[in-house]
């Protein structure tokens, strides 16, 4: 395997956890020996059109920036660059660098309809990564939504790959009841090693939002109706009476405006910090400062809870997580309950179960300090890049080998 493309709507500069995981894993291929070269939409006007990033040959391509939409839970980087020049042009720099195999994120954007138009022109294999599922918590919105999904995203794109991988079982599941596809290759998340946190920095965030000498429980994401954190915000509100100067700390793109009229509603707005979002260097100093980490999706079918990047990111920071994760999300095993993560049932009240974890890590400090610790251990045996790595290089050549397409 000598030259790949990666194809993704989400690339940096742009911070989210798709755009962190596809320039990760070019970076890691180019450390391997692999030559790769990314398409993304330029949708930041300030980032170059070409440049080498980190090893990887990067091409923004022109593009028409879409206003955020309610029923794309007002994503801010929706963008449209499927225009038969900018195919073209992916097509001519392709052939160029003899790409044998192309790699697309995400089955949602139309990079994956890109892909799929280049596969059949250059006749060369395209492996598609499904980053998450397609839901709404608005009825009406889910249906279109779950429609548009199963029909013209599957016939379109995801049926037109040459093979699927998934990040955890959730997709697996995701994948088979939705789009009809049985084969796929399970690849767990995997999440680097972050930079130290600067001791200056966990200072100056300390003093910025008040939290010295107080108990912090933290959830980094962008807030929008997938990631609303009602329940955690309500559970976080009952643990108050036993820890009334605690702090949540809600990092990430403000985009549902409930999540803070709740807080308004519960009168904790100085115990709930909105910060926004944040620069992607600080993050490390985010997580050593808090004591717990928590984030998951909402409003998903049940057996569809994954554990997301920003969990994963917390643990390998050995912090305590807790969600309502499905046990064999990474396989069998993986996750262990009270012992390197605090799974929350996917029935039940939710609000008593986030207050039960809350406090349960709180008033056991050992436990919480040993949980962070095997949580650390089980990131390095079975999320570590260097496992995901080995295992696309793996597949890629496979497919390469076989000549399938």
């Amino acid at each position: 395997m000598k030259s790949i493309a990666i194809l993704s709507n989400l690339y940096p500069p742009l911070t989210t956890g798709s755009s962190v995981h596809c320039s990760t894993l070019a970076a890691k291929l180019v450390e391997q020996g692999v030559s790769v070269v990314a398409f993304t939409p330029r949708v930041d006007k300030s980032a170059p059109e070409h440049e080498f990033l980190n090893g990887v040959e990067v091409f923004r391509l022109p593009c028409l920036r879409l206003p955020k939409l309610p029923i794309a839970v007002n994503f801010p980087w929706l963008s449209v660059s499927m225009t038969p020049s900018n195919i073209i042009r992916m097509r001519d720099i392709m052939r160029e660098r003899g790409v044998q195999l192309m790699h697309v994120h995400n089955h949602m954007f139309d990079m994956a309809l890109n892909g799929v138009v280049l596969k059949k022109m250059l006749n060369i294999p395209l492996v598609l990564s499904i980053h998450s599922y397609i839901t709404h918590a608005n009825p009406v919105a889910n249906a279109v939504l779950s429609s548009i999904d199963a029909t013209f995203l599957r016939w379109c794109m995801v049926q037109r790959a040459t093979h699927l991988i998934d990040l955890d079982t959730a997709c697996t599941r995701y994948r088979k009841a939705r789009f009809g596809v049985n084969e796929g290759t399970l690849i767990p998340l995997p999440t680097g090693f972050p930079e130290p946190a600067s001791s200056d920095d966990v200072v100056a965030l300390k003093k910025k939002y008040g939290l010295e000498g107080k108990k912090v429980l933290l959830s980094v994401g962008h807030l929008h109706h997938l990631r609303n954190r009602m329940a955690l915000i309500r559970g976080f509100a009952a643990s108050l009476k036993s820890y009334p100067d605690a702090r949540l700390l809600i990092v990430g793109a403000r985009n549902f405006d409930p999540a803070e009229e709740l807080v308004r509603e519960l009168g904790i707005s100085e115990q709930v910090i909105f910060t926004g979002t944040q620069p992607r260097e600080l993050m490390p100093a985010f997580f050593e400062l808090c004591d717990a980490h928590s984030m998951w999706f909402d409003h998903v079918d049940e057996g569809y809870h994954s554990v997301g990047n920003a969990n994963i990111e917390a643990m390998l920071m050995k912090k305590p997580v807790f969600g309502p994760f499905t046990p064999d999300i990474y396989g069998e095993g993986v996750l262990r309950h009270g012992e390197n993560v605090l799974l929350l049932p996917e029935k039940g009240d939710i609000d008593a179960q986030v207050e039960r974890s809350i406090l349960t890590l709180w008033k056991n400090e050992a436990l919480a300090v040993k949980m962070g610790e095997k949580a650390y251990e089980t990131v390095c045996q079975h999320l570590s890049w260097d496992v995901a790595v080995k295992r696309h290089m793996e597949l890629y050549s496979s497919i390469i080998e076989k000549g399938q397409v």
